[in-house]
């Protein structure tokens, strides 16, 4: 193989060098800036979004603070008025069962007048009743003629 005789060798290393300097010269140099301007602006474009990133990321802790703070306050408003419910809901309640005691005292109170009531016209009528047995048991067994209003009188003394 023709490349690996030395007597090859210097005429290898200047077509070597030639065509190194003819491609830096003519692809590198002409290239490298503007690879490092790209490179430049890239660096730019990715500094500025990550700029833009921490003020949106900043924005959006501001604004998530506000929406916890107006829900705690939304929750603080929703359970005072549950408690206001719920305070309203037990004086009603209370009112009612107030309401509700007093005409069960009312009613039980004019139960035991009608009891009474009715105790006393069973009474007087068991009284009648037994005068009137009475009488006619006295006039039966012993003959005598004795009147209700005489037993009465005597049953109640």
């Amino acid at each position: 193989m023709p490349q690996f005789d030395t007597a090859n060798f210097a005429s290898q290393l200047f077509w070597f060098g030639v065509i190194f300097a003819v491609l830096y010269f003519a692809v590198v140099r002409p290239t490298l800036p503007k690879v490092g301007k790209v490179l430049d602006a890239r660096e730019t474009q990715v500094a500025g979004d990550l700029d833009r990133a921490e003020q949106a990321k900043g924005a959006a802790d501001g604004i998530r603070a506000a929406h916890e703070t107006a829900m705690k306050q939304a929750q603080e408003a929703a359970q005072a008025k549950v408690n206001a419910a719920r305070e309203a809901a037990a004086r009603t309640a209370d009112a009612r069962l107030k309401d509700l005691n007093t005409r069960l005292d009312a009613d039980a109170e004019a139960a035991a007048a009608r009891l009474d009531a009715a105790r006393a016209t069973a009474r007087d009528g068991l009284a009648a009743t037994v005068a009137d047995l009475t009488s006619e048991a006295v006039a039966k067994l012993a003959g005598i003629s004795v009147t209700p209003a005489d037993v009465a009188k005597a049953l109640k003394a």
